[in-house]
């Protein structure tokens, strides 16, 4: 059961983190980051589908995704461990 918990909580934590950084990259002028859509050309969906897999394969994301699970597993041991000695 608390490895359920390890992994469902993982991945709630991971996707939010993906989704701030999405949201800051984008936010900052590019969805990669570096690169900038410009307002003088039209932005197609695979530009769009690029960035989003650029932003996907990028070291940071899986930086974010390593914290997730780390997060993850420290809340559910401190749970476990406060449950078990109560």
């Amino acid at each position: 059961m608390r490895a359920a918990k390890v992994i469902l909580l993982g991945i709630f934590f991971s996707f939010a983190g993906f989704v701030m950084l999405l949201v800051i990259s984008i936010m900052r002028g590019g969805v990669s980051g570096g690169v900038s859509v410009e307002t003088s050309h039209a932005t197609g969906l695979s530009a769009v589908i690029a960035g989003i897999l650029g932003a996907l394969l990028s070291p940071m994301t899986l930086l974010v995704i390593l914290v997730g699970f780390g997060a993850a597993t420290w809340l559910t041991r401190k749970t476990s461990k406060r449950t078990s000695t109560s």
